[in-house]
């Protein structure tokens, strides 16, 4: 997707945590460059660069939410951390839907849904993106 500007990783960040996403702490280990080479938007690294901004411009709320898995995603871990960051994904994606819609509004839910689908997604099938360590990488 070509190297994300150090700004917007800065504006990331700030929303995760105007909007109480869980797992930023994760970042603190990589200096702004470094996050912005890891960082690689909507859908795993191996999608065609065209898909991956199209999926960003149709879940612009999702973004902060994919910046924390893509990190989780690099740092790696063992299944079990995989299926965790997998259901953090689900659970910030809630998070954004609440903090960014009210619920009389139908883009809550909209969000909501969409980010429940994307964490099963990356259960099912993002376990090759991953950075697996442990037996289970043998």
């Amino acid at each position: 997707m070509g190297k994300i500007d150090i700004d917007e990783i800065e504006n990331l960040m700030r929303t995760c945590v105007d909007c109480g996403l869980e797992g930023l702490e994760i970042a603190e280990q990589f200096t702004l460059e470094e996050l912005a080479d890891i960082y690689n938007g909507i859908g795993p690294d191996r999608f065609p660069e065209v898909i991956r901004k199209a999926l960003d411009k149709m879940h612009p709320s999702l973004l902060p939410v994919a910046f924390i898995h893509d990190v989780q995603y690099h740092i790696g871990g063992t299944k079990e951390d995989f299926t965790a960051a997998n259901n953090l994904f689900k659970a910030n994606g809630k998070r954004m839907a609440f903090a960014g819609y009210a619920w009389y509004d139908p883009r809550r839910y909209l969000v909501w849904n969409t980010s429940r689908r994307f964490g099963n997604l990356c259960e099912l099938f993002g376990l090759k993106g991953y950075n697996l360590r442990g037996d289970a990488a043998k």
